[in-house]
């Protein structure tokens, strides 16, 4: 393969053969492409900036997540716990209404029993 100079390389406006119109044509199609072309970059300039924002917010939206995920768990256990000592609590108060009506019921008897002696000491008298 035989290199070709650089100044080879380009092709000039007289090795077309265009006439001046033509190449007037070609110039504004060539004006026309580049600021389309400019315009879509700046389109992808906007696009990008919006998808960085996008994945910055997803950042924060998942460390949000994650934190609310820590609190939901903590509640759950709270939850859990506070059910755990409602059922344990209801269980002491079942004891002590049992124990609470025992007391009583021997309290009445020895009142009772008392009131029958001193009836049998009036009455002995």
């Amino acid at each position: 393969t035989e290199k070709i100079p650089l100044e080879q390389e380009f092709i000039t406006d007289e090795d077309l053969g265009l006439s001046t119109e033509e190449l007037q044509m070609l110039e504004m199609e060539n004006e026309n492409m580049y600021s389309e072309l400019t315009a879509l970059s700046s389109e992808v300039q906007n696009i990008e900036g919006t998808v960085m924002e996008i994945s910055r917010l997803q950042e924060i939206f998942t460390e949000k997540v994650l934190t609310q995920s820590e609190q939901i768990f903590d509640l759950h256990r709270t939850a859990v716990e506070t059910t755990e000592n409602t059922r344990s609590g209801n269980e002491e108060l079942r004891e002590a209404i049992k124990n609470t009506a025992g007391f009583r019921v021997w309290l009445l008897f020895f009142f009772v029993m008392a009131s029958c002696c001193l009836l049998f000491l009036d009455w002995y008298n």
